[in-house]
């Protein structure tokens, strides 16, 4: 008995850091596996396993969550009406309580709304933009899309003066012209927003992350295609598919992990609606982009979002009508994530930052995702009536689900391992 390749599962690769919650809601699917254990999701019924939470990969990059390090290691920078506030603020997270930590940081907040910009110093955006991303990171859901709200419309002189932003020396707002880093903070933004989409609003997902991928393409010096008939997402993905974004040549100021997180995030959203066609360019540009040749200076993180990507890439071509050629494409993607996290997992650790997640919990996005790679290379050597080696792959991948408490994962591989076994005639 063949596994029927029309079924997938998506599963969370990790908990980043922006967020203190899993914020799942517009990623995963509610019949799907989560690497973050989420009690509320049902059973899983489906067979392949796709890596995901994107979205979080995307703020974590455009330099959003260190936040809290840049805040609490320069408070003389801070003008000092809000630096008290700002200071308890981050002292009651780091303690845990966050009710008592978002109350300090709003206060601070909407000090900072309503100083003019020579009170801010240089780069104002930034200073405002940090303390919104704290405060969106203690606050509820709701509250928190409130605030990114508000900081974004704040970048755009079109909004800028609006009611939600009190004060008179907000005026200054509206004749100020942000910085690129400040631009690309904007982006960052733009992509929590649509991190914190639900499953019903998925075209303000993909309004957010459209516009992000414009942005950073224009940061990067690639014309995106004008006018209004086309629409912003076919403007964005005409111009990714013709365009090596990999050979460009970015500003100082730009990583490439900055322009590709956007690309991953919206590829992801493609993806989730069955779109293949645009998903699969954005995955090959964000691999190219995150990974390249040499591999100098390259994370550990970003090697483990490599290799969720790639993971991902391979889900997307066993999305075609199946045959030979296909299944050897995917299973060439998904033994090049295996490979990938297998050189992570000899890489010594560098040393762990205060005020960092540790690099332990970033070969944590590796331990995730390996599990959901070697249950699909399972699948795929089933496929191929392969039934020793696919039996192996699913006993090593049950092991992994259970190390890293997969309990989804779990249930998927036994199941798996039955079917296998009956298939041979045996029992397990």
């Amino acid at each position: 008995m063949r596994p029927d390749p029309g079924y997938f599962v998506e599963a969370a690769s990790a908990c980043l850091r922006f967020s203190p919650r899993c914020s799942y809601s517009a990623q995963v699917p509610r019949h799907s596996v989560c690497a973050c254990p989420i009690s509320s999701q049902a059973p899983c019924t489906n067979l392949f396993f796709k890596s995901n939470d994107i979205h979080a990969y995307c703020t974590r990059t455009t330099t959003f969550a260190q936040h809290s390090y840049e805040i609490y290691t320069s408070f003389t920078l801070w003008p000092v009406e809000v630096r008290k506030d700002l200071r308890a603020g981050i002292r009651a997270k780091n303690q845990g309580d966050h009710a008592l930590s978002e109350r300090f940081l709003t206060r601070a907040y909407q000090t900072a709304l309503t100083l003019p910009l020579s009170a801010l110093g240089s780069d104002p955006y930034l200073k405002l933009s940090g303390i919104a991303a704290v405060l969106a990171e203690v606050s509820p859901e709701r509250r928190a899309k409130q605030v990114l709200q508000s900081v974004w419309d704040q970048g755009d002189v079109s909004t800028s003066t609006s009611s939600d932003s009190p004060g008179d020396g907000n005026n200054d707002w509206a004749a100020y012209t942000l910085t690129n880093e400040e631009r690309l903070r904007r982006v960052a933004v733009a992509c929590k927003l649509a991190e914190l989409c639900t499953n019903d609003d998925e075209e303000e997902e993909e309004k957010w992350l459209s516009w992000g991928v414009e942005e950073v393409l224009r940061l990067a010096g690639v014309q995106t295609k004008t006018g209004d008939s086309a629409g912003p997402t076919a403007r964005s993905d005409s111009t990714v598919t013709s365009v090596v974004l990999a050979e460009l040549e970015l500003p100082s100021w730009m990583r490439r992990v900055d322009l590709g997180a956007p690309l991953a995030a919206l590829g992801s959203v493609y993806a989730r609606k069955g779109n293949v066609e645009y998903a699969m360019p954005l995955y090959l540009q964000a691999i190219s982009l995150l990974l390249p040749p040499n591999m100098e200076n390259v994370t550990i993180e970003d090697r483990c979002e490599g290799a969720s990507l790639m993971n991902n890439l391979s889900e997307l071509i066993m999305r075609r009508p199946p045959s030979p050629e296909i299944r050897h494409q995917a299973e060439a993607w998904a033994r090049q994530a295996y490979g990938l996290i297998q050189r992570v997992q000899e890489m010594p650790l560098p040393r762990r930052g205060w005020f960092s997640s540790g690099n332990e919990q970033r070969k944590q996005v590796c331990d995730q995702v390996l599990g959901v790679v070697l249950f699909n290379l399972g699948m795929l050597r089933e496929m191929d009536e392969d039934h020793a080696t696919a039996r192996l792959l699913y006993e090593q991948s049950l092991k992994e689900c259970e190390r890293v408490g997969m309990k989804e994962g779990v249930l998927q591989t036994k199941q798996a391992l039955r079917r296998v076994g009956r298939t041979d005639g045996n029992s397990v």
